[in-house]
């Protein structure tokens, strides 16, 4: 019986496997067989005349054809093969749809979503645009139509087909991106939190955003209020969980005139810092006609290249980080809850009906009440009081970019790229440029606005009108430098205009600590290269590390007493502040940083608020900064103990706990430690949240260096820690001299399709310090080409 059962075992043991290898040979194959055609001839409607889809060893599409509207259509129908359900994904977001993929959950930030842009978006676009804006949605189209029996598998297991793309679905990824580049939604709201709790005092301290001798604009009576909203914030960590997409983000770019570089024409660098996703979040592309000649990185179903170069000029961004939103408490009339109070008389608020489908469920029924500053985003009357919270956003009011991002196109020179700039609103980003003629440029293209009173951090009184917006800066008053002295430029979210500036940008610049370490290593040599520019992309020294470990070693000399002290001085003591993923230094540094967050702000704020002031991002390392320069500040005291604690002790408590931490995590033995082992990179799938679809989506984890404050940005969320999620979202060199030589990199891959050869083939690129060349020219594109697709017209047939 033994023998028998044992050989029945085996038999069905042989079966399992050699059913879950049948399994596992058949979802290959299906993955393979959802692959796009990338070679050969497809006979297609929508276009005049052919179009060539080269395709490089990295899998770029060079798009070649005879007209700007072919090419448009070449351009759209590239990108659907590449990433169609990655747009698809984003244009549900920004419309407020995706209850209808992923159920009940959604449906706030659905709402929202739709909340965003009620009261209207500014869609106007040159009639001589249209048909290329046309084209490129008939480009998607068409790939769809010819593919729908073999989507990418997220559409199988959403069970859902892709509706058709219209001409205007690319501005639903625009808001999303016009949003997730807003700092306003959640700092604002947090600031006036933190104020009401712990008074002005201590607020200014953790919010240093004021110069020394300037007064916080403090709304009279704000201390009586007693709404809250609550859901922008809620919202905002609901997005991030899915997707990693932070609100407010950063970049670097820089530019050097030919004086300073070695060849004696100007080279550019960019580096954009964002959600470090999988999909990235970027899409590299070339376009050619007899019109345009441009490559670079296009945001997945938006037709245009915000970051790029043609034959003649190159231009990249940071964000602005302007304060573009506001938030007014209004007064709402107790006898009728849709009316609210403006000056001297009760005004209605429109209401909007709005129905949520919702996957697996029954329809849901929402309104939307608008006030003349914006949507309401609280409960009227919510916590006994009678106020309610509207918002407003500059979104609704500025110029979308199609305009801008064509002419940027077909500039030639500097002054046809500022030309361009004039129309640039939206998102608000730095622009430096520059053209082979030698000349160098900067320009502040944001909504800007012209505040009447207030300084935007905190919400307003909405019934006074004394915090309306008179408009917004106009372009040539906007920050701008044309060929400086200094012979570079630079931006790295840092503050753009001194404080003799008319206007009022915004607070939420990003610690100084990027900006002013590319400004020194650019400095540093009379003469720049490419070499150099690549060093300068990849650098991971940390400027407040070199603040804050001085500052650590006295405290370990003093007391020696703490276990690790003397070997944790010993380490510090011969630490170049560089953030290298092997570097026990490093661990010691930024656990113990991040341990002081804890032990100056939690006590005074209390949990929930303290997770919140963390998600502010740019503010505690400011605070920080501040904080142990000036030495001493009643946030170092402990509010729950009756000893009165000095710097001295939360850095001594910060380091015991580090040490204690790190131990735990690596072991006693600290030569072994280091900052790569829990600091680490997984480039996560919206799918990919949820086991086992993470080992299937998910790219990871890598050991990576650097962290929120270094050049090669690397940042995890302080509320979190330490695993990366935002960072350096594509990086690119061009030199004026040879722009044919042009470099570039994504995070993962060009295609978001599981079985493409380009999924994940950036990786050891991106993570090795390495770059591919961008190869504009139609010559290196067929020299270096994986496969030529033609799409003919079907008229030709």
């Amino acid at each position: 019986m033994k023998k028998w059962f044992l050989i029945i075992v085996c038999v069905i043991a042989g079966i399992l496997i050699v059913g879950a290898g049948s399994g596992y040979l058949w979802f290959q194959h299906t993955l393979k067989k959802r692959l796009p055609q990338l070679t050969g001839e497809v006979s297609i409607q929508g276009i005049h005349e052919k179009v060539e889809i080269i395709r490089d060893t990295y899998g770029v599409p060079h798009i070649y054809a005879g007209n700007e509207t072919d090419l448009f259509f070449g351009f759209g129908y590239a990108v659907a093969q590449d990433r169609l359900w990655q747009i698809d994904f984003f244009r549900h977001l920004g419309q407020g749809r995706l209850s209808e993929l992923f159920g009940k959950d959604l449906v706030e930030t659905d709402q929202y979503f739709r909340m965003l842009d009620a009261a209207g978006v500014r869609k106007e676009l040159p009639s001589a645009l249209e048909p290329a804006f046309k084209a490129f949605a008939r480009g998607i189209n068409a790939y769809i139509t010819g593919h729908s029996d073999r989507l990418p598998i997220e559409f199988t297991l959403l069970r859902y087909k892709p509706e058709k793309w219209t001409e205007n679905d690319y501005l639903a990824i625009l808001k999303v991106v016009n949003w997730g580049l807003s700092c306003g939604f959640t700092t604002d709201l947090t600031a006036g939190k933190i104020l009401k709790k712990v008074g002005e005092e201590k607020f200014k301290e953790a919010f240093p955003a004021w110069p020394g001798d300037g007064p916080i604009i403090v709304p009279k009576g704000y201390e009586t209020i007693k709404t809250s909203a609550d859901l922008p914030l809620r919202v905002a960590e609901k997005v991030r969980s899915m997707i990693g997409f932070p609100v407010g983000a950063a970049s670097n770019n820089w530019v050097v005139s030919g004086k300073k570089a070695r060849n004696g024409k100007p080279i550019l660098a960019n580096d954009t810092h964002l959600s470090l996703t999988n999909p990235s979040f970027w899409w590299e592309v070339s376009l050619d006609c007899p019109t345009i000649h441009v490559s670079g990185f296009a945001v997945p179903g938006v037709p245009g290249i915000p970051i790029g170069h043609n034959r003649d000029v190159a231009w990249g961004v940071t964000n602005v980080m302007v304060d573009d939103v506001d938030f007014y408490i209004e007064k709402v009339n107790p006898a009728n809850p849709h009316q609210y109070w403006y000056k001297n008389h009760w005004e209605d608020m429109k209401i909007i009906e709005e129905t949520i489908k919702v996957k697996g469920g029954d329809p849901v029924k929402r309104e939307i009440l608008l006030t003349r500053h914006g949507p309401v985003v609280s409960q009227p009357g919510k916590n006994g009081g009678r106020e309610t919270i509207s918002q407003r956003w500059a979104y609704s009011e500025g110029l979308q970019p199609g305009r801008a991002g064509y002419r940027l196109m077909t500039a030639r020179n500097v002054r046809e790229v500022t030309d361009a700039l004039a129309y640039w609103e939206l998102p608000s980003q730095n622009w430096v440029f520059a053209d082979r003629e030698g000349n160098i440029g900067y320009w502040c293209c944001a909504t800007v606005p012209i505040r009447q009173k207030g300084d935007g951090m905190l919400p307003v009184p909405g019934w006074t009108g004394e915090y309306e917006w008179k408009g917004y800066v106009p372009f040539d008053q906007r920050p701008h430098l044309l060929n400086p002295e200094a012979g570079f430029i630079n931006t790295s979210n840092n503050k753009v205009a001194g404080n003799d500036y008319p206007y009022l940008i915004g607070h939420y610049w990003e610690p100084m600590d990027r900006v002013t370490r590319i400004r020194h290593l650019l400095k540093a040599k009379k003469k720049l290269t490419v070499e150099d520019f690549k060093k300068i992309q990849h650098d991971t020294y940390c400027l407040l590390a070199s603040e804050l470990t001085p500052r650590f070693l006295e405290v370990l000399k003093k007391r020696t007493g703490e276990k690790g002290f003397k070997k944790a001085y010993k380490i510090l003591d011969g630490w170049n502040f560089v953030m290298g993923k092997e570097s026990a230094a490093a661990c010691i540094y930024e656990v113990s940083f991040r341990k002081m967050m804890d032990n100056i702000f939690k006590d005074e704020l209390g949990e929930e608020l303290f997770q919140k002031y963390l998600k502010t991002v740019m503010f505690p390392p400011r605070a920080i900064r501040a904080l142990v320069r000036k030495g001493a500040s009643p946030w170092f005291d402990n509010v729950n103990t009756p000893e009165k604690e000095t710097m001295e002790d939360i850095m001594q408590k910060s380091l015991a706990q580090a040490m204690s931490e790190l131990r735990e995590k690596m072991g006693d033995d600290m030569e072994k430690w280091a900052w790569g082992k829990i600091h680490t990179l997984t480039f996560q799938h919206p799918l990919g949240k949820k086991k086992p679809l993470d080992r299937l989506f998910n790219l990871g984890p890598f050991p990576v260096p650097g962290n929120h404050l270094t050049v090669n940005k690397k940042q995890y969320p302080y509320e979190k820690p330490f695993y990366a999620e935002h960072g350096v979202s594509q990086r690119m060199i061009v030199d004026l001299a040879n722009i044919q030589d042009a470099l570039h990199v994504l995070p993962t891959g060009e295609s978001g399709q599981l079985k493409s050869p380009h999924f994940r083939d950036q990786i050891p690129l991106y993570l090795g310090k390495g770059f591919h060349p961008a190869w504009p020219d139609r010559p290196q594109a067929e020299k270096n080409k994986e496969g030529i697709l033609i799409l003919k017209p079907v008229e030709s047939q």
